[in-house]
C-alpha cells in the first residue's frame, strides 16, 4: 500500500512515476551484490512471507501493474502543471545561483 500511495503522490507533485521503477530495479541490484561480490539473493534477503515488505520483484511487478493510473496522474490537464512547476523550479535554481554568486562575491571582498 506504501509503494501505491508513495507512486501516486511523487505523479501528483510532478516527479515522474517511471523513476521508481528504476529506484527498485537498481536497489535489488546492490542487494544481490555485496561488497565482495559473493553474496547470493538468498543469502541477503529473507523470503518474502517472512519479510515485513514485499520483495523486490512483487514491487516491480506492482509498479507495471499501477503505472498506467500514475502516467494519467502525472500527465493530468497534458502535464501543463508539471511543465508550470519545472519552470518555477528552474526559475528557483536560477535565483539561488545568483544569490550564492552574490555572497561569495561579499565574502571575497571581506578577504581581500
Amino acid at each position: 500500500e506504501a509503494d501505491y500511495i508513495g507512486l501516486h503522490l511523487a505523479a501528483d507533485a510532478c516527479y515522474d512515476p517511471r523513476a521508481a521503477k528504476r529506484v527498485f530495479a537498481r536497489m535489488r541490484e546492490d542487494e544481490m551484490s555485496s561488497s565482495d561480490g559473493n553474496a547470493t539473493k538468498s543469502s541477503v534477503t529473507p523470503p518474502e512471507f517472512m519479510s515485513t515488505h514485499p520483495s523486490y520483484d512483487t514491487r516491480l511487478s506492482n509498479f507495471d501493474d499501477w503505472m498506467p493510473d500514475a502516467m494519467t496522474k502525472y500527465n493530468a490537464d497534458g502535464g501543463m502543471k508539471c511543465q508550470r512547476i519545472r519552470e518555477e523550479m528552474k526559475q528557483a535554481r536560477k535565483l539561488a545561483a545568483l544569490e550564492a554568486s552574490r555572497r561569495e562575491q561579499q565574502q571575497r571582498q571581506y578577504v581581500v
